[in-house]
């Protein structure tokens, strides 16, 4: 046996092998050992007395779901290897097969899915010097997408819930390990090397999809090829895997370059889309607060059109004008919700009858969920149903009414989870079936007279018939009436304190009953097995309704979510603006419980082309920055904005520079990072970009940092340069003289009130530039030591004197002078100066002193003169 199962293991060498032994799942050597850490099994040893023990740890079959849980969670590749004879006709070793092989990012069993996002695997093709592919296909739904563009892995892993990549095995591994340590809650697995090769991955697809060529598919121009290879490899990685044609995969969609606004991974990070900075997935980040949808379909929809919102304008205001007819038919809205809280996980349940993995109890959830499908399409073009895409669509839904009923009437409401226990199939179904159940019942129904006859004829009270597994039906007597058994019975088995004999009697009712339960049970499966064929048959259908479903359901979402915060419709064009009037953050304003303060934005390509926002620290500089981001991305997905009004002209990419913080698994400091950051957004963006910089160096020294944002600044506003729509939140003040010199920079700030000594932060944003940071105010609110502050506010004070004499001098000057050249006359600045006012204006005066012009007398006079204002 051990033999067997070190030649299984040979072929899977990189996966945990469950190897099946009985009613048990065993592992043995490093794989026994990883099963006891991960699952929390007793880790003992096989031949625990000879002098090389073998490590041992198993888990029930029953629970093996639960298990398998805990070990795909935790990153590992499990082989599951089954008995495929019966061990009771076998001749010598059992034979084993492993019959299916589940990763992290191709686990499709409800136990090992959480919540309703998408779970993926990406396979992604690097190509140096052209466009990188990448396919994401989720198991679980039949979700099938790829594309070519130049795109890190970082940022597609970001973009989408991604729990596994795989790269072709040649892949350097110095490069496989800095993407493990880039990604560490994503397993990065490598695959045989020959399915990305583009022949292989092309003849894949075709051989899938049963096609000719694949420009049904998008995928027949040149520049395509690696998003074909990646397609490719990922459709042969999960056959591979599942051992079987992957059948919930029915289509695969191709997304084109520049059809979709494009978030890389910083934004993502940066506005908190899907984690918030605490890199959780719950309040705080924007799917959370605008997802109000109630099916799974909804939910990977909205999650679709959140890393990946639409540009098309005929597209965008369909669906804006399909939410605002949703908004105003407020009963037919609520109604539709109403019946979409019975709509299951179409694509999941799809895909699990397409692998024949699903249970009774959950084919009966799928009947009702069709039932509830059809309930849609004939509630959503009732009387009183607004015109728009939510009728259209649900006019277009299938008609499973026939399936449904099939499914309901076949599956009892009591229907057990799994084929293993028998009665999931109802009474009236089959008359056969009903035949067996009755010869099984009333066989059952003899023995218990049996019973009864028995103790009167024996005179043993306490006979009863039993069945187990080994011995069949019996009857058992305590050993003190064992002298009263007739001659009769036969002796099959003695316990401690009965014995169990057989009669011909009981055998022959043995054998009625054993014939009618097996034939019952395989005309069951087969009846199952056969409403499941009947099920997949609809699956394009089925992907279908899945789709259409979840655009019924989000666009009901996003009309409730107006509802709810009042939000208004965007209007989105061409232009190159973007207008927003009473704006609000999305996420902030549901967290606060005050009032939030809206705001207005108003960015175009000419004139409000460059935003600088300066304002104090508290003040709420980074909630409008991330509040005009957000605003536009919901305008884009389809959703209305939290508003009084919105014009958007339609944007391409979103670019955020927020925050600061190092990537020490990287080596990268702070500033390296923000610069890095920079560089890409300066090197990416164009004219319909939307660039949102905060803070821009503040990880260097004082005049690096200004010179780089005063740099960054006129490259953003270049008349030669794409300009695209910018909003620059700094605090160096310095910036806000170039109002007027650069084109298209307006000033905004944050208001502050001073008033008895207190600030008061308004929140609201309005034209001028503030000089103050109001740093030192943030400092007591956050509680540092008064004797701190104090020394603090002496420090700025003698600060603020000399940068108030260093500005005058600079502005007298030709104003939009080169900023390097104004720094580099200055030379580095001087260790701080703690004398007073008056002591450093004699300082200047000093160093103003020309002693080769003056005379020892007029030397004399000035000297004295200084020495009497010294000493007032």
């Amino acid at each position: 046996m051990l033999a067997q199962y070190l030649e299984i293991k040979s072929e899977h060498p990189d996966a945990l092998l469950l190897f099946r032994m009985g009613d048990f799942y065993e592992t043995f050597f490093e794989d026994a050992q990883t099963l006891a850490e991960v699952a929390g099994v007793t880790l003992t040893s096989r031949d625990a007395k000879s002098a090389h023990p073998v490590p041992l740890a198993g888990v029930p079959y029953h629970a093996l779901d639960t298990y398998l849980a805990r070990l795909i969670e935790a990153g590992l590749t499990v082989a599951i290897c089954e008995q495929v004879e019966d061990p009771a006709t076998a001749k010598g070793l059992v034979r084993r097969e492993v019959v299916e092989v589940i990763s992290p990012g191709t686990a499709t069993a409800p136990e090992l899915l959480s919540g309703n996002s998408g779970r993926y695997c990406l396979a992604y093709v690097p190509r140096e010097g052209g466009w990188d592919g990448w396919a994401l296909l989720d198991a679980s739904t039949g979700d099938f997408r790829c594309g070519a563009e130049n795109v890190s892995l970082e940022s597609l892993c970001q973009r989408h819930p991604v729990r596994e990549v795989i790269v072709a095995e040649d892949t350097s591994p110095e490069r496989v390990q800095a993407w493990r340590t880039a990604l560490p809650d994503v397993v990065v697995n490598q695959a045989n090397a020959a399915w990305y090769h583009p022949g292989f991955a092309r003849q894949t697809l075709t051989d899938h999809f049963a096609t000719a060529s694949l420009s049904a598919f998008g995928l027949e121009e040149a520049n395509r090829e690696p998003a074909c290879t990646a397609a490719g490899a990922i459709l042969r990685y999960l056959a591979t895997l599942g051992k079987r044609r992957p059948e919930q995969v029915t289509t695969l969609r191709f997304s084109a370059r520049g059809d979709r606004l494009v978030l890389d991974e910083e934004t993502l990070r940066n506005l908190e889309i899907f984690r918030s900075f605490r890199g959780d997935r719950g309040p705080g980040t924007l799917v959370h607060h605008v997802d109000a949808t109630l099916t799974a379909m909804g939910r990977r929809l909205l999650e679709m059109r959140l890393a990946e919102a639409m540009t098309d304008l005929d597209e965008l205001d369909a669906w804006h004008g399909g939410v605002a007819a949703c908004l105003a038919a407020r009963t037919w809205r609520d109604d539709l919700r109403d019946r979409l809280r019975r709509v299951g996980d179409i694509d999941r349940l799809a895909a699990r009858a397409a692998n024949g993995r699903i249970g009774p109890s959950a084919l009966r959830q799928f009947g009702a969920t069709l039932a509830a499908v059809d309930g849609i399409r004939g509630r959503a073009a009732a009387e009183g149903a607004p015109a728009g895409p939510v009728v259209a669509w649900a006019a277009d839904l299938p008609d499973f009414a026939a399936l449904a009923a099939d499914i309901l009437a076949t599956i009892p409401d009591d229907a057990p989870a799994h084929v293993r226990k028998p009665g999931f199939i109802a009474a009236g179904v089959d008359a056969e079936l009903d035949r067996f159940r009755a010869v099984s019942a009333d066989s059952k129904g003899f023995l218990a007279g049996l019973q009864g006859r028995e103790r009167e004829a024996t005179g043993i009270p306490t006979l009863k018939v039993g069945f187990n597994k080994v011995f069949g039906y019996y009857f058992e007597v305590t050993k003190k009436h064992v002298d009263k058994v007739p001659d009769h019975y036969e002796q099959k088995q003695t316990l401690v304190n009965a014995c169990r004999y057989v009669t011909g009697e009981l055998k022959e009712a043995e054998s009625t009953i054993l014939e009618a339960e097996e034939a019952a049970t395989r005309l069951e499966t087969a009846l199952f097995e056969a409403l499941i064929g009947r099920v997949t048959a609809r699956l394009a259908d089925l992907n279908l309704a899945a789709r259409l479903v979840a655009g019924v359901d989000l666009m009901l979402a996003f009309a409730t979510l107006a509802e709810r915060h009042g939000y208004c419709r965007p209007h989105c064009d061409e232009s190159l603006e973007l207008v927003v009037k009473g704006g609000r953050h999305p996420v902030v304003e549901q967290l606060l419980t005050s009032d939030f303060i809206p705001n207005d934005t108003v960015l175009g390509h000419d004139d409000n082309q460059v935003l600088l926002l300066t304002g104090p620290n508290m003040g709420g500089k980074s909630t409008y920055l991330r509040q005009v981001a957000l605003i536009t991305l919901l305008a884009q997905a389809g959703s209305f904005v939290p508003a009084r009004s919105a014009r958007i002209g339609v944007v391409d990419r979103i670019f955020t520079r927020v925050g600061a913080s190092d990537n020490l698994a990287r080596g990268e400091s702070t500033f390296y990072m923000e610069m890095s950051e920079t560089a890409h957004i300066l090197h990416q963006m164009t004219g319909r970009s939307l660039v949102i910089l905060d803070e821009i160096g503040r990880g260097t020294s004082t005049y690096d940092g200004l010179s780089l944002a005063w740099a960054i600044t006129e490259f953003l506003s270049d008349r030669d340069g794409p300009r695209p729509r910018s909003v620059f939140a700094t605090h160096y003040h310095e910036l806000t003289d170039l109002e007027g010199d650069l084109p298209g920079l307006v000033n905004l700030q944050l208001e502050v009130k001073e008033w008895e000594g207190r600030i008061i932060f308004l929140h609201s944003v309005g034209r001028g530039r503030s000089d103050k940071s109001y740093g030192i105010h943030v400092a007591r609110l956050a509680g540092l030591p008064e004797g701190v502050l104090r020394r603090a506010q002496t420090i700025l004070d003698s600060l603020d004197s000399a940068d108030r004499r260093d500005h005058d001098a600079r502005v007298a000057g030709p104003r939009g002078a080169s900023l390097a050249a104004d720094a580099g006359s200055r030379g580095p600045r001087a260790q701080l100066s703690l004398f007073n006012e008056s002591e450093r204006d004699a300082l200047d005066a000093l160093k103003g002193l020309d002693l080769e012009s003056i005379s020892p007398m007029d030397a004399f006079m000035w000297l004295a003169r200084i020495k009497r204002e010294l000493s007032d």
